[in-house]
């Protein structure tokens, strides 16, 4: 169930572009910056590179894949994307039945 602090961020946002990605890891680290998400860091790390170093402008693998939780209600978020052939991916929720909007770029 989400919470006031992490609803608007119960979207399926498609990305397809490389500005779609960025602007998704950006929001993703604003919102970890204020306290409203946390990463949930896969064992073993899915990528190359942590979230934190991706968001302080690292270069990403060619495929991310980052968990966030919110810290408030629990709720769990996931930030998918094929990047080297460009079949894109989404930032949405892990539980589907959270999913308030699709978000088509």
């Amino acid at each position: 169930m989400t919470c006031e602090q992490c609803s608007d961020w119960c979207v399926r946002y498609s990305i397809h572009h490389p500005r779609e990605l960025r602007n998704a890891i950006q929001i993703a680290a604003q919102n970890i910056a204020d306290k409203t998400l946390v990463e949930v860091v896969a064992d073993p790390m899915l990528c190359s590179i942590t979230f934190s170093e991706l968001a302080n402008g690292g270069a990403w693998d060619d495929f991310v894949e980052y968990h966030f939780r919110c810290l408030h209600c629990g709720e769990e978020f996931w930030l998918h994307a094929e990047t080297y052939h460009g079949s894109g991916g989404y930032w949405e929720p892990r539980n589907f039945t959270s999913i308030r909007e699709n978000i088509s770029n």
